[in-house]
């Protein structure tokens, strides 16, 4: 059983390729049954590379589409998928709509993956995560999490990121009968690919 990863792509492109690909996954919803049998159902990724004309044997894309959107110049796919981000399918979107450029962000809480390929933030800003009992907080800088996570713990935190880590270690050992007192501080890596 794989961990489950929250990984949410956005295929940049011309108008009318990002409206076809929403109208391709679009599709999906409309069929009685899967396109490939699978164990995800009609929204499996393999299911839309099978209706893009691609086989999914050769593109690996262990996961379910979750949501989808279309805006501008731009889909937006939410997925679930197993361990991280699926390369190979995103990958296969850009050779199936030439000249559109796939972006993505990824987290995967129990192997601690957080990425993206978007080094200039332009759909996915957020470079720093809290994972906490009150939820997940996200930050473009580690100014705003320093501050943040300073309040949270009751000291001045310089905007550095092992600073950061330490100092909330040091709060764990300090609080570690609180429930109320767990956290996990994590840095998106920015992949060139």
């Amino acid at each position: 059983m794989p961990n489950w990863a929250s990984t949410c792509y956005v295929m940049e492109a011309k108008p009318e390729l990002a409206k076809e690909l929403y109208d391709k996954i679009d599709s999906l919803t409309k069929m009685e049954k899967p396109l490939v049998e699978n164990g995800f159902g009609k929204f499996w990724m393999g299911c839309l590379v099978n209706l893009l004309g691609g086989d999914w044997n050769k593109t690996y894309c262990r996961g379910e589409i979750i949501s989808y959107t279309l805006e501008d110049d731009h889909v937006t796919i939410s997925c679930e998928t197993a361990w991280g981000e699926m390369p190979e399918f995103r990958h296969f979107i850009e050779q199936h709509y030439p000249g559109s450029k796939v972006y993505y962000c990824v987290e995967e809480s129990g192997n601690c993956v957080y990425a993206t390929n978007d080094a200039d933030g332009l759909y996915f800003k957020d470079r720093y995560c809290l994972d906490f009992y009150d939820g997940l907080e996200y930050f473009e800088t580690i100014e705003e999490a320093a501050k943040f996570i300073g309040a949270r713990i009751g000291k001045e935190l310089n905007p550095d990121f092992t600073e950061i880590e330490n100092a909330i270690d040091n709060y764990l050992e300090e609080h570690d009968d609180e429930e109320e007192a767990w956290m996990s501080f994590h840095q998106f890596e920015v992949l060139d690919d």
